[in-house]
């Protein structure tokens, strides 16, 4: 195991690498466990809220947390959570590309 992932990026970890084959029950309940929250489904985190206050919990300070919408309903909502989110992305130097179109439907698969 040592020496595993060396010198990878965020970018270049593949489809097929152990973090994207995860159950969704395994998935909810690491969320759930990090933010003391309780999410039923994989698809309660398609406004991108869910996203940027974990990367908020990963790099502390880093998200503009005020300009989340907690309570935003619809697709065109969305948005503007993960703009929030590519911000602080790059403010980390993560390189990153999130397909927000596929991502804001919600799909687990996606």
């Amino acid at each position: 195991m040592a020496g595993r992932g060396v010198g990878k990026t965020a970018s270049s970890v593949g489809m097929m690498e152990g973090a994207c084959l995860v159950s969704r029950t395994d998935l909810l309940a690491w969320v759930n466990a990090l933010l003391q929250v309780n999410l039923t489904k994989v698809e309660q985190c398609a406004s991108g809220a869910i996203y940027c206050q974990i990367l908020d919990s990963c790099h502390p300070n880093s998200v503009a947390m005020r300009k989340v919408n907690w309570t935003a309903k619809a697709e065109h909502e969305f948005i503007p959570n993960y703009k929030t989110l590519q911000a602080a992305f790059d403010k980390n130097f993560i390189e990153k590309h999130v397909d927000v179109d596929k991502i804001i439907r919600g799909k687990y698969q996606d």
